[in-house]
């Protein structure tokens, strides 16, 4: 009868193995609050920069349209909205330089 347990002891000798195995090989998940690739950083930028030329002819087109005036608003409007991208992107920049630096410096304290 000593068979039985001695199969259950090596039962769950072998579970907890592979428990152990599992454990050491599950994928690391980022911390999506401080941690951001350089593709999203890219996506990120890349996004107010166009977005920020579509709001400015979209408004510039309607102010076209409204005052019966052709290229002349959206002209300006588009220069504007991009100018808003680029400020914009640059602040997101300076923003994630803080918090790398930030994060540095908090690795260093450790």
């Amino acid at each position: 009868m000593g068979a039985p347990d001695n199969r259950s002891a090596k039962l769950e000798e072998l579970e907890k193995r592979i428990r152990a195995v599992r454990e050491g090989h599950k994928p690391r998940r980022r911390e999506m609050r401080g941690e951001f690739t350089a593709a999203h950083v890219a996506w990120r930028m890349t996004l107010e920069l166009v977005v920020g030329g579509l709001v400015g002819a979209a408004m510039g087109w309607g102010l076209d349209v409204l005052l019966g005036t052709r290229p002349v608003f959206l002209i300006v409007f588009v220069l504007l909205g991009m100018g808003a991208g680029i400020r914009t992107a640059l602040r997101s920049a300076e923003e994630l330089r803080r918090g790398q630096a930030a994060g540095k410096a908090d690795e260093k304290k450790d």
